[in-house]
Parts: C-alpha cells; structure tokens; sequence
C-alpha cells in the first residue's frame, strides 16, 4: 500500500473515529500523520476538534489556526478558532471571528449562540462556567450523526443473540476480552539457568535475584501498559551484567512499547531525573515545556533548541536538541510542550520530537 492510500485510510478511520465522539481515538491515529498531511485542512481540522473536546485548548489552538491558513473561508474553521480565543480569554477575537462568520453567513446559528452567550457571560467566572458545564459545544459543530456507544452494542448484542440461537445468551460470552497478553507472558527465562556473565564489566552489575525479578517487572509494567517504567527496567538489564540469553528475551519484547500521545504519556520523567542516568532513559517519551531557540526548517525536519522549564521566562533547567521529522509552527514568541523520544549522542541526550504544543504563552 502506497503513502497516499495508507494515509488516506487512516483519515478516514479518523473520520469515523470523530462521528463516534472516540475522540482520543482520533488524536492517536492522527498526530503521527502531520508531515503527511501537512497540506490537508481537513486534517488539521479533525485534529483542533478533538483536541477541544478532550480540553487539549493549546493544541486545538495550534492546529486549528493551521487549518485557518490552508482553508481560510471555512467558517467551521473560525467557530472552533472563536472557541479557543475564548478559553483564552481574548473575547475581541472571538468576537471578531464571529461576525466574520455572520458577514459570509448571516443565519449562521454557532456564531449567532456565540454573540448571545458572550453579552451574557463576558466576565472570566462566567466563561469559565461555560467551559466546565460543557454547554460551550453548542457553539460548536456537532462531530456529526451517530449511535451512541450503548446502542451499537445493544443491537450488536441483539444481532449475536439471533446468531447464536440461544446459545450464548445475548452473544455476550463472545465479546470477552482477554485480561493479559499472552504473548509476553510466554517469553520467559530459561529455569536454573545462570543469569548472570561472570566476565561482565558493565555499567549495570546485578545480582542473579536482581536480573530475574527485574526482567518479571518488564513482563508486569508492559501488562499494565506502562512503558516509560518498563523501557527503564529494559535500558538497565541491556546495559547490565546479564547473559546474552537474558538480553535477547529483553530485546524480544522491545516491540510492544508503543509510540505515546499527549492523552496517553499523561506523567513524565523530568529533566532532571534524566540528567541523573540518561542511559537508562534512551528510547523513553518526555513531555518538557519550555521555549525555542535556534530554529532551523529544512525540506525535511525542523530543528530547534528547547530550553526546558524556561516556559515562563523565570527558571532554566537546561538546553535539549529537538528535531521534528513533521511539519509544524514553531515561533520563539511563544512557549510550548514538547512530547519527544529520548536519543542519546554521545552523553548528551536529544528529542526525537513525536509532538508539539503551543501553550499560549
């Protein structure tokens, strides 16, 4: 399958994903596809409407204003940007959004509710009250028709209770999921096996009890799906006085940590932590706020540099290299979030940046 055709699948499973209201559904299969549709307003509209109903309003933020650049007179575009200004407090924008709206649509309903509700609630209590009642999404689009998630099953529950005939009451047997994965359960060490390289000089020197029980916390980590935890323990026995058989099961289970998103890292290491160690931190996901500096745009990435903790101007934890392999705004007015891969040169570290967050300020 061609990138075209893979990418084009991928909107539209974001497109159902949307209708059905599985909004971080939508965030996960579209942000890692930015470069690829960096020229698709569509796109970038999909993902700022996800971003506002999962209260993401800096990255809503960042890319709704791109879809604005590629589609400037979708006025769907400005009802959701006039949201954002509001979240932001900056009401003169929203209201200037708005009346543009009515100027191309003059029984625009979302802009009409918006002028209405802002003569109303113009203060920031009664903004704030807008936005934590959920009654701000009448002044957005609808994600369009669809059934709600109790119906789809209660009919799929219907349809597997005629199939079955009886059978499995309901067809609900048939909808259990398994509670683990099997398949990291069944790679295990060797029983009585000596775990450890006597002729070792490692970073890491580890006892046989140390190797073993650290290698099960690998296994229980990637069963609760916490795989910053679980890279660590990994990085540890890689870098360790482990036999090679010991290494080669680690590697083996290398392939199921997943790429995160800023829904799915919600807690991160910290500079400093990492600074500490960085080589057990190679390959873990950080999310580090901070400015840029250093801005570089080539045909293929962005490089810049991060200056971590200084999102406010006050306090400077440190300078990271970060390279974005997709297309993105990045302006040093403002501050951001970055969520980036940590690759290690040499005993310095740098972020293979995964995603980017303006946080307007």
């Amino acid at each position: 399958m061609g990138m075209k055709s893979k990418g084009a699948s991928i909107l539209k499973k974001a497109e159902r994903a949307y209708r059905n209201r599985e909004f971080a559904e939508t965030i996960r299969l579209l942000e890692p596809q930015v470069f690829i549709y960096r020229q698709n307003p569509r796109f970038y509209y999909l993902l700022g409407m996800a971003c506002i109903r999962t209260g993401d309003f800096a990255g809503a933020y960042s890319y709704l204003k791109r879809a604005e650049q590629l589609d400037p007179q979708n006025l769907e575009v400005k009802a959701a940007v006039a949201i954002v200004h509001l979240k932001r407090y900056e009401t003169e924008h929203s209201i200037r959004y708005w009346l543009e709206i009515l100027d191309e649509d003059p029984h625009n309903s979302y802009a009409k509710r918006g002028l209405e509700t802002l003569k109303k609630r113009a203060d920031p209590d009664g903004i704030e009250e807008l936005f934590d009642s959920g009654k701000i999404f009448r002044l957005l689009p609808s994600p369009g028709f669809y059934l709600p998630k109790k119906v789809r099953w209660a009919l799929g529950i219907l349809i597997l209770g005629v199939l079955v005939a009886g059978a499995y009451k309901f067809g609900l047997p048939l909808l259990k999921k398994e509670a683990s994965r099997p398949e990291i359960a069944s790679i295990q060490l060797e029983k009585g096996s000596s775990l450890v390289d006597p002729s070792s000089k490692a970073r890491y020197m580890l006892t046989q009890k140390e190797i073993s029980d650290s290698f099960q916390r690998i296994k229980d980590l990637l069963q609760g799906f916490r795989d910053t935890e679980a890279r660590v323990e990994m990085n540890r026995l890689l870098l360790s006085n482990a036999t090679r058989d010991v290494k080669e099961k680690v590697r083996a289970l290398l392939p199921y940590l997943k790429e995160p998103s800023f829904l799915t890292l919600k807690s991160s290491v910290s500079y400093q932590e990492v600074m500490k160690d960085p080589y057990l931190y190679e390959g873990c996901y950080v999310r580090w706020k901070g400015r840029v500096t250093n801005v570089r745009i080539s045909e293929k990435e962005i490089t810049f540099d991060l200056l971590v903790g200084y999102q406010n101007q006050k306090v400077l934890e440190g300078i990271v290299p970060v390279t974005l392999r997709f297309s993105a705004k990045v302006d040093p007015s403002f501050a951001y979030e970055v969520l980036g891969e940590v690759l290690l040169k040499g005993t310095s570290i740098q972020l293979r940046g995964v995603s980017l967050h303006e946080l307007g300020i």
